[in-house]
């Protein structure tokens, strides 16, 4: 393999040339490009989200900038941006690593200098770049949203595109990642003819390829020697800080306002560490592409060091800059802040949750019981979920599976017996001895139980007859209004036609469309909510049903994480089988100011 023939003692030298002036040099440029581009950024996607109605990216969420021209201006920027930091920061590192491999020395200064008078060739080298690059990936760019969804277990939402993720929009993808691979290859030494020869940016990409022509091979092994498992090193690195962020919030007593101090401390190592790595990334890339430059243009195949250095003469790294130490602390710091706390510019608005009780509380008492949905109310649910089932004489009874073999132990169908069989069944048992006894309820006694308690306690009927009882609408409408309980109770089913039904017969009952998967046809049934698994829920799909006046309820999460992640993306009601625990962590959030609920919401993303 091509860089097999340096070593990592000759790397150990090198950096030992580079360092500490190369660090410094990484550390300040890195602090300055984030004073300037990090507003810049955070005020253009503020803007494009108040344009298309987002209310902010989280994570893989960014890739679906690209499925709009406002989209597509904004990726172009950023890209531009990284570029030209990146750029620059070669160019610094081209300088550094050039002395490092001919045993020169080079001040601190006159590579800033330089870099300042070569700024020009640097900006149009990244302007250039991110302009035909970016026009060559736009059959890649369109492909991005369905690789995002794939990666986060997400299916499409509304209605995309379909040449983007079709045969051809993939085999164009295919072919737009090898010419984009390609002129990657074909320019990796434009930087160093920017800066080492004091080419024009346009000189500078043809004197690339014209070096590069005829050596692609090598080039390509080389950087792909070195890139997959750098690559690889920073996956392993976030994956490292995720699980530990989980285990931090998962932990913790109190999983709200003392969790930004714990967070915020966690997010500056976090920032430390991965700066750290990605400088090291750049620093040893910038070695091993400027050595094999000059082995292309020198004609030279085994370019060795010059000199050795003395190990004697070293001095450590603290004597020779004790000022570093405090610098990278303030990279940290200002890490945090434009990593984290930057994307305020972005959005401030700030809605908690309802909480909605699963089957009652269920991990408390027996799902579907008046036991559990005692429960629910005493642990503080807005809004107490249940299933209903019709008997074979007509009576609607709650049970959520096919059968009652989970509840009672009974492989019947509630659709196949009657009430009177169905009323001797126990269903505590089988949960705990303190429940043994309990019986199936029937809806109109946990609606009597309903009108006992105060009135902000809501309920959502989901009417669950999987198909074997076509009345179930009628009688679920009939016994609501009967009982004059329909300001507080909203039905929600899978079943658009059950749903049709109710609207017929109670325009005035709040009806929600249990989703299983996410497709452009949901958009198009008249329902007042949308009720969503964590699985498949995008912030995508919540801003636009919010803008059709739709709410979103989603189910059914249990970890105090996914309660705080959902309750930052703005979800109307959480549903849950702890809803104590959930109306706790909403408590703490509510006593927490806009700008703690908005770290706390960013820290957990």
């Amino acid at each position: 393999m091509p860089i097999a023939r340096i070593g990592f003692s000759e790397i150990r030298l090198y950096l030992d040339r580079m360092a500490p002036k190369s660090l410094t040099f990484m550390v300040l440029t890195k602090i300055v490009f984030s004073f300037v581009t990090v507003p810049l950024i955070a005020f253009l996607l503020g803007s494009l989200f108040s344009f298309s109605g987002r209310r902010m990216v989280l994570d893989w969420g960014f890739l679906n900038l690209v499925d709009s021209f406002p989209g597509i201006a904004v990726f172009f920027t950023v890209a531009f941006l990284w570029l030209l930091g990146f750029s620059f920061e070669q160019s610094g590192l081209v300088g550094f690593s050039s002395a490092a491999l001919k045993n020169n020395k080079e001040r601190l200064i006159s590579v800033l200098m330089r870099i300042l008078r070569i700024f020009p060739r640097l900006l149009g080298l990244a302007s250039f770049k991110a302009g035909i690059l970016l026009l060559c990936a736009l059959p890649t760019l369109r492909t991005l949203p369905a690789l995002q969804r794939a990666f986060t277990r997400q299916l499409p939402v509304g209605k995309y595109p379909s040449e983007g993720t079709g045969l051809f929009g993939w085999i164009a993808a295919l072919v737009s990642f090898l010419v984009i691979s390609r002129l990657l290859i074909s320019w990796v030494f434009a930087v160093h003819y920017a800066v080492l020869e004091g080419k024009t940016f346009v000189g500078s990409l043809k004197a690339s390829s014209n070096l590069v022509h005829g050596s692609r091979k090598r080039v390509l092994l080389t950087v792909l020697a070195f890139w997959p498992l750098s690559v690889l090193l920073i996956m392993v690195n976030s994956l490292v800080f995720r699980v530990s962020r989980d285990f931090i919030i998962r932990s913790s007593y109190d999983p709200t306002s003392m969790n930004i101090l714990k967070l915020s401390l966690f997010a500056s190592v976090e920032i430390m560490i991965t700066t750290a790595l990605s400088i090291g990334i750049s620093i040893i890339y910038s070695i091993l592409i400027t050595r094999l430059f000059y082995e292309l243009k020198e004609g030279n195949s085994d370019y060795r060091i010059t000199a050795v250095m003395n190990p004697a003469k070293t001095k450590s790294l603290k004597l020779q800059r004790p000022w570093i130490l405090p610098l990278l602390i303030f990279l940290a710091i200002q890490g945090v802040f434009f990593g984290y706390l930057g994307r305020f510019l972005v959005d401030t608005e700030i809605e908690l949750p309802l909480v909605t009780a699963h089957r009652g509380s269920s991990f408390k008492a027996p799902e579907n019981s008046l036991s559990a949905i005692r429960a629910a109310f005493e642990d503080g649910a807005d809004i107490i979920e249940i299933d209903i089932q019709m008997t074979s004489d007509g009576i609607l009874v709650l049970n959520h599976d096919r059968s009652l073999t989970k509840v009672a132990g009974v492989g019947e169908r509630v659709h196949n017996l009657t009430f009177e069989e169905i009323a001797i069944l126990d269903i505590g048992s089988r949960f705990s001895r303190q429940f043994s006894g309990e019986k199936i309820p029937t809806l109109a006694e946990v609606i009597t139980y309903m009108i006992e308690i105060p009135s902000s306690v809501k309920l959502n009927v989901e009417l669950k007859d999987y198909g074997f009882s076509p009345g179930i609408s009628e009688a679920t409408v009939q016994l609501i209004k009967e009982m004059d309980f329909s300001n507080r109770v909203m039905i929600t089913s899978t079943s658009i036609e059950r749903l049709s039904t109710v609207r017929e017969l109670a325009p005035d009952i709040p009806i929600g469309l249990i989703v299983g998967h996410l497709s452009s046809s949901v958009w198009d049934i008249d329902v007042d909510s949308y009720c969503v698994p964590s699985t498949i829920l995008n912030e995508r799909f919540i801003q636009r049903a919010k803008s059709m006046g739709r709410d979103v309820h989603v189910w059914t999460v249990n970890n105090t994480e996914e309660m705080s992640r959902y309750s930052a993306m703005g979800v109307t009601s959480i549903i849950t089988d702890r809803p104590d625990v959930l109306s706790q962590l909403l408590l703490r959030e509510a006593e927490m100011s806009i700008f703690q609920l908005r770290v706390l919401s960013i820290l957990m993303t």
